[in-house]
């Protein structure tokens, strides 16, 4: 049985720490949406179905690109399902490495969760170990996640793809 949750953030950052972006101490909410955000927004809902596409059109020539890399593990892109790519994330056993690398590329990346729900200090009363939830431990630790928004240009993608398969051997 839960127990019952005595504090709920309202601050806008989900319950996380002020000086570690990705540590909850708490559960809470994002609520930073003000009135001018929401004109915003409301006028950037006309385009969400091309920005969409964009995204996946981005997704497919990522995953076209890097393939044959089987260090990589790549995001599914289905048949039966759709994904709009808020983040494009892959898997590498070395990500740190690779994200270094790609810095000094001056490719952008970033690591979002790098640690598992369920060793956030807001779930503590579940009482899980950290050896609990094993693929969710080693996702944490190999995630990347590149750049992906619709404006991205192709010349940009290209040279994405071309520094990762550097950083592999698969290109020179």
């Amino acid at each position: 049985m839960m127990k019952s949750i005595k504090k709920f953030n309202y601050c806008g950052a989900h319950g996380s720490s002020s000086k570690n972006k990705y540590l909850h101490l708490e559960l809470g909410v994002n609520s930073r949406l003000d009135a001018i955000q929401a004109t915003v927004l409301r006028i950037k809902l006309r385009y969400l179905d091309n920005y969409n596409t964009c995204r996946i059109e981005i997704a497919k020539r990522y995953n076209n690109g890097l393939s044959k890399i089987d260090d990589i593990v790549l995001p599914e892109i289905g048949n039966d399902f759709s994904c709009v790519f808020h983040q494009y994330t892959i898997r590498v056993s070395n990500r740190d490495e690779l994200k270094d690398y790609l810095k000094e590329s001056m490719v952008p990346t970033m690591i979002y969760y790098p640690m598992p729900l369920h060793l956030q200090p807001a779930f503590k009363y579940l009482n899980y170990k950290k050896e609990d939830f094993f693929e969710a431990k080693n996702a944490a630790k190999e995630i990347l996640s590149l750049p992906i928004y619709p404006e991205l240009a192709e010349k940009d993608q290209d040279y994405i793809i071309r520094k990762i398969k550097e950083f592999y051997g698969k290109e020179k």
